[in-house]
């Protein structure tokens, strides 16, 4: 557990570069998801051997299958599974669930939150319109999605908090 605490930082910076990408431009890098994915990768193999960074990188496939259905529904974005997978490598078997259930809870109020800041700016570009149609044709700017990413790291950091002493 130690060791996990020693890439907090960096687990933390690479989180608020996904959330900071999601936030701007609803797009999550591979350049902030890789590095997380192959830290994760090295904190379980140098806190566990090659069994714990196995077993790790098995529950992320995993939980890829597991988040194919809402992928390919639109639920959530390519961007957003490819990062809670490379997010569970670094939590790690034990704190996945716990994890997954704390990303859901999170992403709660990170939706209500969009949605809220969507209706103002359809409002503010679209006078007339409401959320479920209006009297003109609005800009292809205009899109409503969620920026899982901070609900993802808010899930992450409360997963760890979870098991800390």
């Amino acid at each position: 557990m130690a060791l996990h605490l020693t890439f907090l930082d960096l687990l933390g910076g690479l989180l608020a570069a996904a959330v900071a990408a999601d936030v701007a431009s609803r797009r999550i890098p591979n350049a902030v998801v890789a590095p997380i994915a192959a830290v994760g990768l090295g904190v379980q193999w140098m806190s566990g051997g090659p069994a714990a960074a196995g077993l790790s990188a098995l529950v992320a496939l995993g939980v890829l299958a597991l988040l194919v259905l809402p992928w390919m529904s639109g639920k959530l974005g390519g961007g957003d599974v490819k990062l809670i997978a490379a997010t569970a490598i670094w939590i790690g078997p034990s704190r996945v669930l716990p994890f997954l259930a704390l990303t859901a809870v999170a992403g709660a109020p990170v939706a209500y939150a969009t949605r809220l800041f969507h209706i103002v700016r359809l409002r503010r570009e679209a006078p007339g319109a409401t959320p479920h149609g209006c009297h003109r044709a609005l800009p292809p700017a205009v899109q409503e999605t969620v920026p899982m990413a901070a609900a993802i790291a808010l899930g992450a950091f409360a997963a760890l908090q979870w098991s800390w002493p």
